[in-house]
């Protein structure tokens, strides 16, 4: 059986990232943090959908715990096909008001996750010759007053896409980012008005983007950084 690894997976995007994955016959592995029941759920509708999921627990906070997480994860589920790199924490800050313990837990989970979970799982992919997605932002390239060290670690998640889409590309292996413009759940939704198509996108709407990175439709799409923004910033 070859997974794919949702991280972030219980609610919101990583969800229906889980749930359009699953209607593509996809095996799913759909991390959680605390949201077990919603991730239970989650899984008990991939499967009512034909496909094998699982769920499995994991803590990013610190770098023991995302060890212990890889550990686990290689143990139950050692042929893994794909990886979507969801999980990640927003911060509202000025970058001069933000604090070092802010700082280095937004690289943590933002930066340094993805990037381990890449490596320990990048043997596994590159023998299926298989898929990464990174969830990222648009606008990377414009400058912000309240969330400049957020923008930071996603900017620098797109250099890394970049750079590991050229190093496993002799292994088949593509490496993209879907970059979300405000959705439905959005904390700072501005007003529908100034949005170009006057409404937030889906979560279903992005899903489908990241699933599409998976299908063998997708096999010549690589080092993409694809934004489901409705407009935003262009």
């Amino acid at each position: 059986m070859q997974w794919i690894l949702v991280t972030g997976g219980a609610k919101r995007l990583g969800a229906a990232i889980c749930l359009k994955l699953a209607e593509q016959g996809h095996a799913v592995a759909i991390h959680y943090h605390t949201s077990k029941h919603e991730a239970l759920d989650v899984a008990e509708k991939c499967r009512r959908l034909g496909v094998q999921a699982e769920v499995i627990q994991g803590d990013f906070s610190s770098q023991a715990a995302l060890e212990s997480f890889i550990h686990a994860y290689l143990t139950h589920f050692p042929d893994t096909k794909g990886l979507v790199n969801n999980v990640g924490n927003y911060l509202i800050k000025s970058t001069l008001t933000t604090s070092i313990t802010e700082w280095q837990a937004l690289l943590q989970t933002n930066l340094t996750t993805p990037f381990c979970l890449i490596k320990a799982l990048a043997p596994c992919i590159e023998q299926a010759a298989g898929s990464i997605v990174n969830i990222g932002k648009v606008g990377l390239v414009l400058g912000s007053a309240y969330s400049s060290c957020y923008n930071l670690t996603k900017a620098s998640l797109w250099n890394l896409t970049k750079n590991l889409a050229r190093e496993l590309a002799p292994s088949c292996v593509r490496v993209n980012m879907v970059s979300p413009g405000y959705l439905d759940d959005s904390v700072d939704m501005p007003p529908l008005e100034k949005l170009p198509m006057k409404r937030p996108g889906h979560h279903a709407e992005v899903a489908h983007v990241v699933a599409f990175l998976m299908q063998p439709e997708s096999s010549y799409i690589t080092g993409q950084n694809i934004e489901v923004a409705g407009g935003l910033h262009v």
